[in-house]
């Protein structure tokens, strides 16, 4: 892998599989392992309190409650489809903390 992993960017992963990552940057590097959201086709999902819908860079809707750990060497086959705006990764965060009771 040839790019940093990092918080708000959007992958897909070897498996056809999109994910938004939403832990801290750096914590690949520090534990091997990231924190991230499995990204449905866009429109599956309503916008809700818990689904958030992107448009960039694909469309997509983020549920918060589809969270999954993956190991960073997952992400050395994984295809960079770029950074979702800081407003959409705002909504994802409040989101997760009305799914996680924060």
């Amino acid at each position: 892998m040839t790019r940093e992993i990092k918080r708000g960017d959007v992958w897909t992963l070897p498996d056809d599989r999109h994910v938004l990552l939403v832990s801290l940057s750096g914590l690949d590097e520090a534990y091997g392992a990231v924190l991230a959201i499995v990204l449905h086709p866009a429109g599956r999902y309503p916008d809700t309190a818990m689904s958030v819908g992107i448009d960039t860079p694909i469309p997509a809707t983020a549920v918060a409650v589809n969270l999954q750990q993956l190991r960073a060497h997952r992400f050395t086959e994984a295809t960079h489809r770029g950074t979702v705006e800081p407003a959409t990764m705002a909504r994802v965060d409040q989101a997760l903390r009305a799914v996680l009771d924060l």
